[in-house]
Parts: C-alpha cells; sequence; structure tokens
C-alpha cells in the first residue's frame, strides 16, 4: 500500500497537500471558502475536459486543470470576478503553445491576468501551515527531480533580498519574507513549463528570482513572485531549445 502510494501520478501529491490545508481553512472561515474553492475547481476541471474533448475527442480527467484550480484558490482570496482566473489558466494552456506544449504556468496566467487587469488582489491567504507545505513540497520536488531548480530559486531571492534591505537602509533580513515556500515548491517547478537538464534548472531559478525581484523593487502594485513566473516561462522556453 505504501509503495503505491509513492508511486502516485506526483499532481495527486498538490491536490493531498493543498486539499489538507484547504479543509482546515474551511474549518477556521466557513462555507464561503469552501464554495470558493470547489467553484474555481470546477471552472478549471469542466473547460479543460470540453476542450480537450472537442479538439482531441479525449476523454480524460483533468487532473492538471484540477491542480491549476487549486492553486489558484490558494492564491486568490474570494473577491468578485474570480471565476476569470481559471477561465484565463486554461485558455492559456491550450492555446499559448510552442512546440506542443503551453509556454506559461495556467495558475500563474490566470492568476496574473486578473491582477493585472481587475486589480483582484493575491494574498495567498490558504497558505498558513509552512510544515504541511515543506513536507508535501519537498517530497513533490525530489519525485520530479526539481530540488535544484528550487535551491537556485530561493538562495538567489535569498541574496537578492539581502541586497535590496541594505541598499535601502532596512535590516539585513527585513525582506526575508519574499521567500514563498508554497510558490517555491508548488508553482516554480512545474514540470511542463520549467527546465529539465540540471544546468538549465540552475538559470531558470536565479532568472526567476531575478524578474522577481525586480517586480518587487520596481513593480509593487503587482505580485512580485507571479509576474516574475510568468516572465521566467518565457525564458524557460529558450532554455528547452537550448538543450
Amino acid at each position: 500500500m505504501l509503495k503505491k502510494l509513492f508511486k502516485l501520478d506526483v499532481r495527486w501529491y498538490v491536490v493531498i497537500a493543498i486539499a489538507f490545508m484547504a479543509l482546515v481553512a474551511v474549518k477556521e472561515h466557513g462555507a464561503l471558502v469552501a464554495t470558493h474553492i470547489i467553484s474555481i475547481c470546477l471552472i478549471s476541471c469542466v473547460l479543460d475536459f470540453i476542450i480537450t474533448y472537442v479538439f482531441n475527442r479525449k476523454t480524460i480527467f483533468p487532473l492538471s486543470a484540477l491542480v491549476s484550480g487549486l492553486i489558484i484558490a490558494t492564491v486568490l482570496a474570494p473577491a468578485r470576478l474570480f471565476y476569470l482566473a481559471p477561465l484565463f489558466a486554461i485558455l492559456s494552456k491550450h492555446l499559448i503553445r510552442c512546440s506542443g506544449r503551453h509556454i506559461f504556468n495556467p495558475a500563474a496566467f490566470g492568476l496574473l491576468a486578473v491582477n493585472l487587469l481587475w486589480g483582484l488582489p493575491l494574498s495567498w491567504w490558504l497558505v498558513s501551515n509552512i510544515t504541511v507545505v515543506f513536507i508535501f513540497g519537498f517530497f513533490l520536488a525530489y519525485r520530479i527531480k526539481k530540488l535544484g531548480l528550487i535551491a537556485s530559486f530561493l538562495c538567489a531571492l535569498f541574496v537578492l533580498s539581502i541586497f535590496y534591505s541594505l541598499l535601502m537602509h532596512q535590516a539585513v533580513l527585513a525582506n526575508i519574507g519574499v521567500l514563498n515556500l508554497f510558490f517555491a515548491f508548488f508553482m516554480l517547478p512545474e514540470p511542463k513549463t520549467s527546465p529539465v537538464g540540471l544546468k538549465s534548472k540552475l538559470i531558470y531559478g536565479v532568472v526567476v528570482a531575478l524578474f522577481s525581484f525586480l517586480s518587487f523593487a520596481f513593480l509593487p502594485r503587482f505580485d512580485f513572485l507571479i509576474l516574475g513566473l510568468v516572465m521566467g516561462n518565457i525564458v524557460g522556453v529558450f532554455l528547452r531549445k537550448v538543450r
């Protein structure tokens, strides 16, 4: 039984981890939270299922869309027009493609779209249990062989945060909060949009950290991690081609 559990599709680990955090949140905040999460996941899954069937004549359980929906619900607090985020996410997955695969992390693209166009706040409201995030995230990263990518991102962003603090005459660790473990473990290493080769992974992690830092410093109106990831996704296309 335990052996089978460790051989699950890695996307199920994301589902289990976020579902666990969601159950805790529902217990604390009530039914509104449950409605928010379920609605976003339903929109993601139904739209992905329909598009896949119409264009490919395949009836596949939309597991990737479920993961995208859960991540969106984790980051986007209940708000007006919340349903637009999963719509943009799934449409980007099917319409914005290169060499047979989507360019952008679907969840990140959907979140950035509603953040840029409608100013919906990205509050990362569900990410409260750091222990759960780290345990599931570390195991997930190990399974998909992305520990190097995550380490390069966290190290680069840590150094940049210290540099920024010194530049702004703040305490050295004043901006340590930019190190978001949920983002690093669950969004950054998305298999379809992140590189495979070790050197490319290390470069990609540093690039996303740099874009995130620049967004943090010069575009504070927007979510710097999501913006940094979407910009990094574009660089990821070229890294895959070089490989």
